[in-house]
């Protein structure tokens, strides 16, 4: 049975890492809405709760994102994935910006996860750089 990714995308650190955020991600958005469940999350009254949904849907696009563009046959399709990933990444840190607003007191797990996601950007920026040459 053929694989949905060749072997090495598992093995890629943007990969890798995207998806140690969503793990991160989704650990804290059970942290701060005691125990809800994903879908909860996004119908709650408290906006709180729900910019913690909007963490883990939007961590969830990162790793499938990385392994699209690892997989992309062309390089305008490579580059628009990538742009979607980016998009992503950016709609996460304004999350964790929403988070801190809306009054999560363990503000160092959000600091923790914006190291996270500023690693993962560069490695997306060192990625680009690498398809740009090939």
């Amino acid at each position: 049975m053929p694989q949905a990714f060749p072997n090495n995308t598992y093995q890629m650190p943007a990969y890798r890492k995207a998806l140690e955020i969503f793990k991160l991600s989704r650990a804290m958005a059970v942290h701060f809405t005691q125990d809800k469940h994903v879908l909860e999350m996004g119908f709650s009254a408290s906006s709180k709760d729900r910019f913690a949904g909007d963490l883990v849907t939007e961590s969830l696009q990162l790793a499938p994102g990385v392994a699209s563009v690892a997989t992309a046959k062309n390089y305008g399709s490579r580059l628009e994935r990538i742009r979607n990933i980016r998009k992503a990444s950016k709609s996460l840190k304004l999350l964790c910006k929403n988070l801190e607003f809306s009054g999560v007191r363990e503000s160092e797990f959000l600091v923790l996860l914006k190291n996270e996601i500023q690693i993962f950007d560069k490695m997306i920026v060192d990625w680009i750089k690498h398809i740009r040459k090939a």
